[in-house]
Formats: structure tokens, sequence, C-alpha cells
């Protein structure tokens, strides 16, 4: 015959056989770091009431997400504050770059060029000195205001093979720049290549803030506006030497 036995329910008191531990629920969520967001009213339950309790602080984790999501939304805001400001002062120098190639295009002759590269782009650009230079011996009268004439071989000297050269911390030289040398402290230089009309040269744009210039800055702009230059420079040059 058989054994019979009587299950007897297990009391209310007894211990389970593994009690979770909390770095077991620590590991748990923190692999299934959705499970408070997708059981809101569970969420809810667990969340205290910021107290002080037996000497130590509850924390109240509610608190404690809003704050690092409010950090959050701020470090946000900053870097699209911050892109805005880049993206409008990058425009702005769009637009007063324009402003300048415009003004040595409709240039009608080469005193007029010579008042915009002076005058008006240093003031424009936000810079201290604008100079071209060619490598020749004579220049046209007229172009003499503000072409200087440079030694065979200057350009690459200061350049090499590369298409420009951007100079952080330098001394401007007073083959390129005239009397505005001593202000210079850093630049960007721009080949010429020689064409037709005119020999190697070199386009500078000089500022008297060391640093002003950086290596990593692109060049694009500069390099419309030298070309510009060139362009406006070389209508009258055979007809005029």
């Amino acid at each position: 015959m058989a054994d019979h036995f009587k299950l007897e329910p297990r009391p209310a008191t007894a211990t389970p056989a593994h009690e979770l531990r909390e770095a077991d629920v620590l590991a748990y969520l923190k692999r299934y770091p959705r499970v408070l967001l997708s059981q809101p009213d569970l969420f809810a339950s667990l969340t205290p009431e910021a107290r002080f309790e037996a000497d130590a602080v509850v924390v109240d984790m509610q608190k404690f997400i809003v704050e690092r999501l409010r950090r959050q939304v701020d470090n946000l805001k900053a870097s699209s504050e911050k892109i805005i400001s880049n993206t409008r002062a990058n425009m702005s120098l769009v637009e007063r770059t324009l402003e300048c190639a415009l003004a040595l295009i409709y240039a009608g002759s080469y005193a007029e060029i010579s008042q915009v590269m002076h005058e008006d782009m240093p003031l424009h650009l936000g810079v201290d000195a604008v100079s071209v230079a060619f490598e020749t011996d004579r220049v046209p009268v007229d172009a003499a205001y503000f072409a200087r004439t440079l030694p065979e071989g200057t350009v690459a000297r200061l350049i090499g093979a590369n298409a420009y050269r951007i100079r952080p911390d330098t001394q401007g030289e007073a083959a390129i720049y005239g009397t505005a040398a001593g202000l210079v402290r850093s630049d960007a230089l721009i080949k010429l290549d020689a064409s037709e009309a005119l020999p190697v040269g070199v386009f500078a744009i000089g500022c008297r803030n060391p640093g002003y210039f950086d290596k990593t800055q692109g060049t694009e702009l500069i390099a419309f506006l030298a070309q510009i230059a060139r362009y406006a420079i070389g209508r009258w040059w055979l007809t005029a030497i």
C-alpha cells in the first residue's frame, strides 16, 4: 500500500530559499534600464519622499532624475545657442566678404582698388592690414599705392608648394605690409598664380592679435577674396605699365 503524504501549507513567515539582494536588483535595473520607465505605476510606488530617517538620508529618486534631465536640457540649450551664434557669425562674415568682393569688381580704377584694400576691407573684415605683392621689379604707377614688389622666389619661400599659409604668430614683413608691418602678429597668405597679365604674387591679410588666424580654420573665403583681387588688379595691369 502506497504511503500518502499530506502537504502542509508553508508558514507565511518562512524564509525563501533564495533572497534577492540589493546588488541583484541594481544589476537587473542596469541591464534593463527602461523597466521603470515602462512601469510608471511601479516607479511611482518606489519613489519615496525626501526625508531624514534614522540619521540616514533617503534619496528622492524622482528629484534626482528631474535634476539630471534639467542639466541635460541646459547643456543642449547652451550647445544650441553656441551653434546659432557661430552660424550667425559665419553668415555675417560671408556677407562682409561678398561686399568686399563686389567693391573690388566694381572698382573703376587702381585708386578705387587702393581705397577698397586699405580702408574698406580691413574695416569690413575686422583686420588691421590687407596687402598684395607680386614678384616683379615694376608695377603700374597707379597701383604702387597698394601693390608691392617682391624679389623672385619670395612667394615660394613664404608659402612653399601650398596654395596658402596660415601664420598664427608672426612678425609682419615690410616687403608685404609696408608701414603696417609693425601691427601684424598673425596673418593668412594666399598664393596668386602667374597669368598672362600678372606675375606670381601673394595676397595677405594681417591682424595685430596673435592667434587670430588659426591653422585649423578654413581658407575658402580668404582664397575667394584673393582671386577677386587678382582679377580686379589684372584688368589694367599690362596697359598701365
